[in-house]
């Protein structure tokens, strides 16, 4: 598959290659472009029972269509709907993908609770196969290795990043959060430079500004690390590396998994500054002392 096309909409490419496709590809699109938003969650198992063909038809189709298989088609998919996907629709799939969830319990009274924390485990567990040691290493290369690191992440991913910056100013005191507020965040990367990283966190519906901060990392010359969704993402395609974690369509869209990773990478640059990192934090608690700042604490 092209970037370009990758790029461009995606249904009405599977629209155009129609006509070229054997009968029974030619039913696995179809069932791709009646299904809508509720496709970017059907298994190649499921999509194959439903259209009544093999599972190697459905890879074979999106093989006809011009991607490596069919999870990189599945994946530009998402990344479509997602991006174009109104609040009311994300939250009506997620939903019935919480139904789908309870009906599938083996239990005698199966429980809500129960249902999301499985799920939740099994996403964690999976995050080793987006997300490679190697590739994780490399990233902490990238928050070490960068003179200044500039975090942005806006709306869901907004406290997230907040967290992410607090923390890491205890590692690395060259840290900042872009902060949407009196001073636009474009004021606040004046100081950006070739030697600096932009560290983003960016989830569909990806976020312009987020967006832009890249482009303009780029454009300065400055190294771009993010963590999103998809490998067709936007953010990632402005990247010099993602780290990725596949979106999850509920309510509250951050998953253990991310607040994992980030706290996967706070600890492995921890690690390699121990004394330094202990003695910053020594020196906060005793300015914490100095404020007061706990209830409890003598005066």
């Amino acid at each position: 598959m092209t970037e370009q096309n990758a790029q461009d909409d995606i249904i009405r490419f599977i629209r155009q290659q129609h006509d070229s496709l054997s009968p029974s590809q030619r039913q696995v699109a179809q069932f791709l472009l009646e299904g809508g938003i509720d496709v970017i969650h059907f298994t190649i198992t499921e999509i194959a029972e439903a259209v009544g063909v093999n599972s190697s038809t459905v890879v074979r189709a999106a093989q006809a269509l011009g991607f490596d298989g069919f999870p990189e088609l599945q994946s530009v998919l998402r990344s479509q709907f997602l991006n174009q996907a109104k609040i009311a629709q994300r939250m009506q799939v997620g939903s019935q993908k919480l139904m789908d969830y309870l009906s599938a319990e083996d239990e005698a009274e199966p429980h809500l609770f129960n249902a999301v924390l499985r799920d939740e485990l099994h996403t964690l567990l999976d995050l080793p196969q987006h997300v490679p040691t190697q590739v994780f290493d490399r990233a902490v290369d990238m928050l070490d290795e960068a003179r200044q690191v500039y975090i942005i992440g806006l709306g869901a991913s907004f406290p997230l990043a907040l967290n992410f910056g607090i923390v890491l100013r205890y590692i690395r005191p060259q840290a900042r959060v872009l902060t949407p507020g009196i001073d636009p965040i474009a004021a606040q990367l004046i100081a950006l430079s070739p030697d600096d990283l932009i560290f983003s966190l960016c989830f569909a519906r990806y976020t312009r500004e987020t967006l832009t901060v890249m482009d303009v990392g780029r454009e300065r010359g400055a190294s771009v690390l993010t963590v999103t969704d998809s490998h067709v993402s936007p953010a990632a395609k402005r990247a010099d590396l993602a780290l990725i974690v596949p979106f999850r369509l509920r309510f509250y869209s951050n998953t253990v998994a991310l607040i994992a990773l980030l706290d996967a990478l706070l600890g492995a640059l921890s690690l390699r500054y121990p004394e330094k990192t202990r003695e910053r934090l020594e020196r906060l608690e005793e300015l914490y002392q100095q404020f007061h700042l706990y209830s409890g604490e003598d005066d």
